[in-house]
């Protein structure tokens, strides 16, 4: 698809009168007249940038930043094109770009084969399009007013407006309303497709968390004036109006169409996850939009209300749907027309703005997710860990009314058993149970890695205490007594001092062995049937054991809560649960009624000893274990179990 001249006549070619003018089409008989721009000085830029370049691919390397400005950011990312590769977009089809600014996506579609005729109204932004997709001849930019232009009828397979609707009547026809122009541009749209052609929205919600949150709209720096309705002297002016849920569904409706939605998170501006219309209660889905928040994209400052907590209280409770910050939307004629163009209930892209690097998802209707290769169907599962983001943990325990010295020594809590159980991942991995208690399992997020181990307990805590705070210092300043100075930059300090009175080192002899899960069909256990996790021989901790395949209900399992030398000593640890659960079921079956029933046959260097809540583990050697017979439980030896929690108390 490349060559040394993008001059292909656009597909529109044959029912308007274009002209090519240093590679860029426009109507004979006039100019677009549409003056839309960064300004001259961002656009200078932009061009030296493009010439430059010795890639100028949608995930070239060199656009990935720093960047010196938002208009930059905005006009190179290669995240730009994260907002379509979670969708599954006809091969090699032909699509016509409204609005196509500056060209990331317009490369991106002409990188992957599609024929495009990309409309930029602005005669500085097309040449600028024109310059980032140089050697595609699959690629036509026509620099010309949508309005202006007749469009082949069910000539395109796709017609994109991504970032256009909001500024329909500011270059629509004298009269016309923002609905009404945004009704007749979806008109002239769905004339244009195919039989079975589609129409992809992209554009922010009128209704969105962080306007609730009072943050400044994006488009007028101006809090409240969308949640308002635009009123006059706002938006109405401008000729800008964004829309809510419930106004896009009448738009449909009038126009008799079907539609889809999905959310760019943190927005489809440069979208880092995607969630589905379906996804937004699937496994793991409150973690990704735990983590990508709303962003301020407007140059006035953000409010400092609670607008973490607010948001993830809006979408726990279902409302994604509504008080999402952006939409992506898919418009068809028919339902029919829109299955399977979502396989993904969620998908959180790679570490690398480019692409090159596989994300994390779960495929439509999933219980375990895998790395997001699009389209793959041939990836290894990966077992999510049940519980919460620790950070969202935090957030929410910071509205308690919590002094400086309070909240200090509630994270400094977690940071301290995280360390004595040798558990040091960056901080965006770390979960706790829904009671609280930090588990062993983590989050596998694409984009971190395990830290190594013997980086310093304090760099460690201070590393996740930045992320903290990066993510909700707005939050906590406005919820936690901080004193009169210092601010978070104090409560850190607090914290890390509080640390510095343990030794990380000491506390690492006591603990950091290794707990175990065996499970066999009768007694015959081996180590290739086992799941093992660190354990910190200290204070309260959840251990979850996931099973790597499914286990039928008709095995035996063995639970070994510890492989460290005792010596002549004796070491007690009581086991307050152990839950086992079934795919996709969150319930747990009790395993303490069949642990009480142990008898001494069923134990190895241990002695079990029943208590009103829970049992005694009795520890007199290096390899202790029971065996706990699940036949009494009555279940059903065709159920498939996932994983095993073992909630142990070391003492002190």
């Amino acid at each position: 698809m490349r060559s040394e001249n993008t001059t292909r006549l656009p597909t529109l070619g044959n029912s308007n009168e274009l002209v090519c003018v240093d590679g860029v089409w426009r109507q004979a008989s006039q100019a677009s007249g549409i003056d839309y721009s960064d300004g001259r000085e961002e656009e200078s830029i932009l061009h030296e940038t493009l010439a430059q370049a010795n890639n100028l691919a949608w995930n070239s390397p060199e656009f990935a930043g720093p960047y010196g400005s938002w208009a930059q950011e905005y006009h190179l990312s290669p995240l730009r094109a994260n907002l379509l590769r979670g969708l599954r977009l006809p091969e090699a089809g032909r699509i016509l770009e409204v609005g196509a600014g500056c060209g990331a996506v317009t490369r991106f579609l002409g990188d992957h084969g599609f024929t495009v005729d990309a409309v930029e109204g602005s005669a500085s932004r097309a040449r600028l399009a024109y310059a980032r997709c140089t050697g595609l001849d699959n690629v036509s930019i026509i620099s010309a007013d949508f309005h202006r232009l007749q469009f082949p009828r069910q000539s395109y397979d796709l017609v994109l407006f991504i970032g256009v609707l909001e500024y329909a009547q500011r270059f629509a026809p004298d009269g016309l309303s923002a609905r009404d122009a945004v009704i007749r541009m979806l008109t002239q749209a769905t004339q244009a497709l195919s039989a079975d052609g589609k129409i992809i929205i992209a554009i922010e919600n009128r209704l969105g968390a962080k306007y609730l949150s009072g943050w400044p709209e994006d488009h007028l720096g101006m809090p409240w004036s969308g949640v308002a309705g635009y009123p006059a002297g706002s938006a109405a002016d401008a000729g800008i109006r964004t829309f809510d849920k419930t106004e896009w569904d009448d738009i449909f409706r009038e126009l008799q169409l079907k539609h889809r939605s999905f959310f760019p998170l943190p927005d489809y501006k440069l979208p880092e996850a995607f969630i589905s219309e379906d996804g937004h209660d699937a496994p793991g889905a409150s973690a990704i939009y735990g983590r990508y928040v709303s962003v301020n994209r407007a140059p006035a400052p953000a409010s400092l209300a609670p607008a973490r907590l607010q948001q993830n209280a809006l979408y726990r409770a279902g409302l994604l749907y509504s008080c999402a910050d952006s939409f992506g939307i898919v418009v068809s004629r028919s339902d029919e027309g829109l299955d399977g163009l979502m396989p993904h209930d969620w998908i959180v892209f790679g570490a690398s703005a480019g692409g090159t690097e596989p994300g994390l998802c779960i495929k439509s209707g999933a219980s375990v997710a895998s790395k997001f290769t699009p389209f793959n169907e041939n990836d290894q599962p990966l077992i999510l860990p049940r519980g919460e983001l620790l950070y969202q943990y935090w957030l929410k325990c910071a509205v308690l009314g919590m002094t400086q010295d309070e909240f200090s020594k509630f994270i400094g809590g977690y940071l301290r058993r995280a360390i004595q159980t040798g558990l040091r991942p960056p901080g965006w991995c770390l979960m706790v149970s829904e009671d609280g208690e930090l588990v062993s399992e983590i989050f596998p997020w694409p984009s971190e890695g395990d830290l190594p181990s013997a980086i310093d307990s304090q760099l460690w805590a201070a590393s996740v205490l930045d992320g903290f705070f990066d993510f909700a210092q707005s939050d906590i300043e406005s919820r936690v007594d901080l004193g009169p100075c210092g601010g978070v930059t104090g409560l850190k300090q607090q914290i890390l001092h509080c640390l510095s009175n343990f030794s990380a080192d000491a506390a690492a002899c006591v603990g950091n062995f290794d707990a175990a899960i065996y499970w066999a069909s009768g007694e015959a256990f081996s180590e290739e049937q086992k799941s093992a996790h660190r354990s910190s021989g200290q204070g309260r901790e959840v251990l979850t054991f996931n099973l790597p395949e499914p286990v039928r209900a008709d095995v035996c399992l063995r639970f070994d809560p510890s492989d460290q030398e005792t010596g002549s000593k004796t070491l007690t640890v009581k086991l307050e649960s152990m839950l086992l659960f079934k795919a996709q079921d969150s319930s747990g079956v009790d395993l303490m009624p069949a642990l009480k029933r142990a008898g001494v046959d069923a134990c190895n260097q241990c002695e079990l000893k029943p208590t009103d809540d829970g049992v005694s583990l009795i520890i007199r050697g290096n390899d202790p274990w029971v065996v706990i017979d699940l036949a009494p439980l009555g279940l059903p030896s065709h159920l498939r179990l996932e994983r095993v929690e073992a909630h142990l108390d070391w003492g002190s």
